[in-house]
C-alpha cells in the first residue's frame, strides 16, 4: 500500500507462540491474487522466534504489533480490530491457510451491496496435510453464494451459526460491528457476528476460503478452557444480544441449534478434559432445552462420554476422525461436487 491509503480490506492475524504454523499462515495470505488489503498480525506477547520470523518478511501490506503483556484472544482480537483501516475485516488464525482466491470471494460478496454485513463460508479441517480434509462444514447451497438472514427459519440460523464455529475466514463489514470481541474463549469472534445479523444479512460462500489446522487446537490440548462451560458462553451470548421481546423466538431457536449441535462436543470434553465437565454440559442442555430427554444422540454421546476411560475415549475420538469422519468428508465433496482448492 502507498502512503496512508484506506484499503480496502484488513486481515486481522493474532498469534501465540505458533512460530511453525504462522508463516505458512502469513504466506497463504500474502500469495492472494486480490491485492487491495493490510494484514495486522497482533502478537500476544510470545516468547518464541514469532518477531524474528515476521520481520524476514519483507512486504509493505504487513502491520506487526507485539503486546508487552499477554492480553488473551479476545482482548487481543479487539484491539487489532481497533487498529485496522479498511472497509471490511476477515479474521484468520494463526495455524490455519487461506485457500486460493479467498479474499477476492469475499470482498465480492461485500460488494452485493449494503444490506450485506458480514460474509461466511464452508471450511473443513486438516491434519498435517491440508489436500487431505478430515471434516468439513459443508455449504449452505453449493450452487450459488446465498444472501441468507437469521430470521429466515432454523436451517439457514443454524447454518450460520454452524459456519461460525471457527474463526478463520469470517469477515465483517467494519462500520456495522456494534458489538466487541468477547473475553469468552468459545464465543470470542461470534459476538460481533450474532450482533451484525439482528439488523444484516450475510452472504454464505458455496466455495470454500480457509483449512483449518486440528493438531494444536485449543480445544484438543487445553483442558482448562472448558473449565467455563462452552454451552453456558453461547446460552449467554444469546440471552444478552437477543434479549428483547422482540427477538425472544429466535433467541430459543439459536439456543436449541446450539444445544443440538453440542451433543458431539461432549465427546471432545470427555477425551480433553473430565467426565465431571461432561456432566455439566449436559445438565445445561437439559436445563435449556429438555426435549434433550428425546433425542437418542443425547444418551448416546452421554454414555460414550462418561463410560469410556479418558485415554480410551481421547484415541477414539482421534481415530474416529482421522478415518471415519475424513471418509465421510471426501464422499460428501465428491458428491455434491464441491471444488476445494488444493484438493484437486
Amino acid at each position: 500500500m502507498e502512503g496512508s491509503r484506506r484499503p480496502e480490506l484488513s486481515v486481522l492475524l493474532t498469534t501465540y507462540n505458533r512460530p511453525e504454523t504462522v508463516i505458512p499462515a502469513v504466506q497463504s495470505i500474502l500469495s492472494q491474487e486480490y491485492q487491495d488489503y493490510e494484514l495486522l498480525i497482533w502478537d500476544d506477547s510470545t516468547e518464541d522466534l514469532t518477531e524474528t520470523r515476521i520481520a524476514q518478511i519483507k512486504d509493505e501490506r504487513i502491520r506487526y504489533h507485539r503486546n508487552t503483556h499477554n492480553l488473551g484472544l479476545g482482548r487481543n482480537l479487539q484491539s487489532c480490530y481497533e487498529a485496522a483501516r479498511g472497509e471490511f475485516v476477515f479474521l484468520m488464525c494463526d495455524d490455519d491457510l487461506v485457500l486460493p482466491n479467498a479474499l477476492m470471494r469475499t470482498v465480492n460478496a461485500f460488494r452485493r451491496g449494503r444490506q450485506i454485513g458480514a460474509v461466511t463460508r464452508p471450511y473443513y479441517w486438516f491434519w498435517n496435510d491440508p489436500a487431505r480434509p478430515i471434516r468439513a462444514v459443508l455449504p449452505y447451497d453449493s450452487t450459488r453464494d446465498t444472501e441468507i438472514s437469521i430470521f429466515e427459519g432454523k436451517e439457514a440460523s443454524r447454518a450460520l451459526i454452524r459456519s461460525a464455529g471457527q474463526i478463520s475466514g469470517l469477515a465483517f463489514r467494519k462500520e456495522y460491528m456494534d458489538s466487541p470481541f468477547h473475553t469468552d474463549i468459545f464465543t470470542t469472534h461470534i459476538w460481533p457476528l450474532m450482533s451484525i445479523l439482528k439488523k444484516h444479512k450475510a452472504i454464505y460462500l458455496k466455495d470454500f476460503t480457509v483449512a483449518v489446522r486440528t493438531p494444536l487446537s485449543m480445544t484438543t490440548n487445553k483442558p482448562e478452557i472448558y473449565e467455563y462451560s462452552p454451552l453456558y458462553s453461547w446460552i449467554k451470548m444469546f440471552e444478552c444480544l437477543y434479549g428483547d421481546a422482540h427477538y425472544r423466538e429466535i433467541q430459543k431457536e439459536c439456543i436449541q441449534n446450539i444445544i443440538e449441535d453440542t451433543y458431539s462436543g461432549f465427546l471432545q470434553i470427555g477425551s480433553t478434559a473430565s467426565r465431571r465437565l461432561v456432566l455439566r454440559e449436559m445438565q445445561l442442555a437439559l436445563r435449556y432445552y429438555p426435549k434433550s430427554t428425546r433425542k437418542i444422540q443425547f444418551y448416546t454421546y452421554i454414555f460414550i462420554s462418561i463410560a469410556l476411560p479418558k485415554k480410551m475415549l481421547r484415541l477414539m475420538v482421534d481415530w474416529y476422525k482421522r478415518n471415519i469422519l475424513s471418509w465421510w468428508t471426501a464422499k460428501a465433496l465428491r458428491r455434491w461436487r464441491i471444488v476445494v482448492p488444493w484438493l484437486q
